[in-house]
Parts: C-alpha cells; sequence; structure tokens
C-alpha cells in the first residue's frame, strides 16, 4: 500500500513540475528570435542574468590593461551605457568641475554588429567608445584618446548606471565649478546660469546637476583649440539651464540655453556630444 500511494504521488508531481520545466527553455527560444538585432546575444545573456540576480543591476567594472583605469558597461534592451570613472589626479572636465563629488558623464551607446561578431557601441556623434569581441574581450576608446586599450572585467557590485538623487546645492556647485573651469578655458568670464531652475523648484535637482557637467564637458572640447576657444569666448557669455518638456539645445544672442527635462535621467539632458557638435555647426 505504501509503494503504491509512493509512486501515485510521484506520478502527481511530475505533472505539476513538466509545465515548469517546459517554461524554462523560454529564454532561450526568445534570444534565437532575436538574432537580426546586432547585440541580441549579449542582451539575451543580461536578460538571463537580471532573472537570476532579481533586481540586481547588470553592471559590469572593467580595468584598463595598461594601468588602473576603469569604467562601468551596463547592457540594456536597447543598446547600452558606460561611464569611464575618475581617477586620482584626473584632469577631465568632469572630473574637476566639482571636486567634492566627481560625477564623470554616463554616455548612451547604440550598438552594431562588426565584420567579425564584435559588437561596437558608439555615441551620440557615431564615435566609437567600446569594442566587445566575440570571445568577451573588450577594447576601449577612453576619452581624449585615439587609439582602443584593452579591457578586462573586473569585480564589483555598483548600481544601475542612472541618475542618483543630487540636491540643488550640488548643482549650484557645479555651475560655479563650470564657470570657473570654461572661462579659464576660454580666456574670457562664462556664466552658467541656474536661477530658472531655483525659481521651479524640485527638491531633486539630478538632471540640472548632470546638464551643467555635459554642457561644461561639449563645450570645453570645442574649446580645446585656438579656434574654438576663440570662437566661443566672441560669442557666448552665458549658459543658461531651462526646466522643459525636452532636451534641446539652442544659441540666442550670447546666450547659450540648455533646455533639460527634470526627472527623466540622463535622456533629459543634452549629452556633451550633442552640445559639441552643436557648437560646431552654430558658431
Amino acid at each position: 500500500m505504501r509503494i503504491t500511494a509512493l509512486f501515485s504521488g510521484l506520478f502527481a508531481l511530475s505533472i505539476i513540475v513538466s509545465p515548469m520545466a517546459s517554461a524554462q527553455g523560454l529564454p532561450a527560444a526568445g534570444i534565437l528570435f532575436q538574432q537580426d538585432n546586432p547585440f541580441s546575444a549579449l542582451v539575451g545573456k543580461s536578460r538571463e542574468r537580471s532573472q537570476r540576480r532579481g533586481d540586481r543591476s547588470d553592471v559590469e567594472r572593467y580595468v584598463l590593461t595598461s594601468d588602473d583605469r576603469m569604467f562601468l558597461f551596463e547592457e540594456l534592451a536597447s543598446g547600452a551605457r558606460v561611464q569611464f570613472l575618475c581617477g586620482e589626479n584626473d584632469q577631465r572636465i568632469d572630473c574637476v568641475i566639482d571636486m567634492a563629488g566627481p560625477s564623470p558623464e554616463i554616455h548612451a551607446l547604440s550598438a552594431t554588429r562588426g565584420p567579425r561578431g564584435d559588437v561596437i557601441y558608439k555615441d551620440a556623434r557615431d564615435h566609437t567608445l567600446i569594442r566587445i569581441a566575440a570571445y568577451g574581450g573588450a577594447t576601449v576608446y577612453w576619452p581624449g584618446e585615439t587609439r582602443g586599450i584593452a579591457a578586462s572585467k573586473s569585480f564589483g557590485d555598483d548600481r544601475s548606471l542612472r541618475l542618483g538623487f543630487t540636491d540643488m546645492e550640488t548643482a549650484s556647485r557645479r555651475a560655479q565649478g563650470a564657470a570657473a573651469q570654461i572661462s579659464a578655458l576660454t580666456g574670457s568670464p562664462v556664466f552658467f546660469d541656474i536661477s530658472a531652475a531655483n525659481a521651479s523648484g524640485g527638491a531633486n535637482a539630478a538632471v540640472l546637476a548632470d546638464a551643467i557637467v555635459t554642457s561644461a564637458k561639449g563645450i570645453a572640447s570645442v574649446a580645446q583649440d585656438e579656434t574654438g576657444a576663440a570662437a566661443i569666448s566672441s560669442r557666448i557669455k552665458r549658459v543658461i539651464f531651462l526646466p522643459s518638456t525636452d532636451a534641446e539645445i539652442s544659441l540666442g544672442g550670447s546666450v547659450l540655453e540648455i533646455r533639460y527635462v527634470p526627472n527623466l535621467d540622463i535622456e533629459g539632458r543634452p549629452s556633451s556630444a550633442k552640445v559639441a557638435q552643436f557648437l560646431e555647426e552654430s558658431l
């Protein structure tokens, strides 16, 4: 009797478990149907890892093989994000604007498939920033450098590449730092005006604070040569930040207007690449 009951129980259990086992094959089928997407394999793996890790982010830390510089890379369904971390004595403008809390730019990347199966990640200006080989190795094009540098995965438990909460005091400090850096670079005073943001209120100034950094970085990239610096010095006296429904850039007289969307993460502000491109086409 006990043996009969045991076999009956096992049979019932197999009926319950079988559909679950079949469902476990679904992620693989999902990856198969995505092969027309250039980074589908990476995204598919990312989704599998996300299912296993629950709410943990899928951010990977890389270290350059040539030195100790590091960057964070996050795969997304629509592309990827990368952040080049600030190191000791790092003189990049987004690392020195706010010495109390350096906030290097988070870049939104699009992906394309390379000729040998590599996945190539590019920024808004179509500049290659990262190349990931089919075997998993990475080559990074560090800001300010033209040659690719090999990088390998490191260890870290980093949060997702999203803008964290930032108060108005931090935004004000960054505006002052940006004005000082750009004025020194161009040789004439450039005022960063956030009075409109102060008037609009709102506790979280994350997008505004980030827009200040990316705008200064875009201006600085154009001012690296004498021609660009002279053009900015003669044309731009003030950079004003205006809350809006769209992230836009415009130039009215001597005022560079940066429109940003509060609480929209990095999509709510123009990237440094967009700012630089606008200035190159407008000045």
